[in-house]
């Protein structure tokens, strides 16, 4: 089984040298950073909606993993998808060539994933990959802030006032990803990491990093993203109150930033304003996320098949337009109703009992930072996303992989599967 180091071991060192080596250690630039960098910042840069560099790229990621003995990964696809595709096939499905493509684009997102977690799981020092993606990100967000005077706000900045009631004008931080919401979601490992941490160790370079990627997720002022990675973070805490009672200092880290939430929340400022908007109903967003999203998937997949869905690619042929929520074809903004809507009940049923199950087999529930990942990646899921969404795969494999095996206020246990 593949692990990554335990970049928060104690080191015998004099302290003199340690320091030192720290120094060093945070001065040279992770090999993986130019490559998380474009993912982050420019998967979807000057290409139309839908399409990423990550899925232009996706065969030079399988060949990479197949001359590094990964050669069975199209295989254990088509094997995992087999049911579906005989399924759907039987039911004489309208558009092939759809189902095709987008049984292709899947693959491509299994490619990816698979290829990026890998990749993560041989390296050393993810923590300090984290470390610099949140420092890049910080100066990246400080720019869009100094030039929002400029013509380059509409290229950085998002105008929600078509969407939010009651608002001339709302920007939200966007940067090159397709919304808002997007962007926040690319963070939310970030600031989990960057919070529990924080709550370990607690010092003032903790504490700086937290503010750095705080402060973008913020001006994305994403609901979803706000609320998400807060209840990641307590729920974390929640399971290690114990351990946490027999260090005050951390607990009033805790208190602080339970104070600063609050204060946030209840003064005058965007961020409060944009909540009580979302909270209304005035945001029509949040509500084409959740509860839209499920009626319009239950009218797609209902003429065909409620058990296995109208297939893949098929939802976006199908016209929703009479059902007056706002949606015109089968295109729909949540990872569970789209599953529904194109792999039926039997589909939702096989993701969440592979999430249970494989929240159990890796015990998600024995490190903090995997266990914030489950709850924010299971959450994500119901209010977001879709069926082929790079970055939520990648918060799955945070929650089930081995990752920051010392990232935990109950132990120092990393279990986990590898992918194989």
């Amino acid at each position: 089984m593949d692990s990554i180091a335990n970049s928060g071991a104690a080191h015998l060192d004099h302290p003199g040298e340690h320091s030192r080596r720290s120094l060093a250690l945070d001065l040279s630039i992770h090999h993986y950073l130019p490559v998380a960098a474009c993912y982050f910042f420019f998967n979807h840069a000057g290409l139309p909606n839908g399409l990423f560099y990550s899925t232009i790229l996706s065969p030079l990621l399988f060949l990479w993993l197949y001359l590094n003995g990964r050669r069975w990964l199209t295989a254990k696809f088509l094997l995992l998808m087999s049911p579906f595709i005989l399924a759907h096939f039987v039911m004489d499905i309208a558009s092939p060539l759809y189902y095709l493509r987008s049984l292709f684009l899947l693959w491509t997102v299994y490619v990816t994933v698979y290829a990026f977690s890998w990749a993560l799981l041989k390296s050393r020092g993810i923590d300090r990959l984290f470390d610099q993606l949140i420092a890049l990100n910080f100066c990246v967000a400080l720019f869009a802030l100094a030039t929002f005077p400029t013509p380059l706000r509409l290229l950085l900045w998002h105008d929600d006032s078509n969407t939010t009631l009651g608002t001339s004008h709302l920007f939200r931080l966007s940067l090159l990803a397709s919304e808002p919401s997007v962007y926040a979601e690319l963070m939310l490992p970030l600031v989990i990491f960057a919070a529990l941490r924080l709550l370990k160790d607690n010092n003032k370079r903790s504490l700086a990093y937290l503010i750095m990627i705080s402060i973008p997720l913020l001006l994305t002022q994403s609901f979803g993203g706000l609320s998400i990675s807060l209840v990641g973070i307590v729920a974390s805490f929640l399971t290690s109150y114990r351990r946490l009672l027999k260090r005050p200092r951390t607990l009033v880290i805790s208190a602080c930033l339970a104070i600063a939430v609050g204060a946030l929340l209840v003064t005058p400022n965007p961020i409060s304003e944009r909540v009580a908007q979302v909270a209304a109903g005035g945001d029509s967003s949040t509500q084409s996320r959740t509860i839209y999203s499920f009626i319009a998937a239950y009218s797609v997949a209902a003429p065909k098949s409620l058990w296995w869905g109208v297939g893949l690619g098929q939802a976006k042929m199908v016209d929703v337009s009479d059902l007056g929520i706002g949606f015109t074809v089968g295109i729909i903004p949540n990872a569970v109703a789209g599953t529904f809507a194109e792999l039926g009940i039997i589909g939702v049923i096989v993701r969440f009992a592979a999430e249970l199950y494989l929240f159990f087999r890796t015990k998600v529930y024995l490190n903090s930072f995997r266990l914030a990942m489950f709850v924010a990646a299971f959450i994500t899921q119901l209010t977001g996303s879709h069926l082929m969404d790079v970055q939520q795969y990648l918060m799955w494999c945070f929650a089930f992989l081995p990752f920051f095996p010392a990232m935990s206020l109950r132990s120092n246990s990393g279990t986990g599967v590898s992918p194989s």
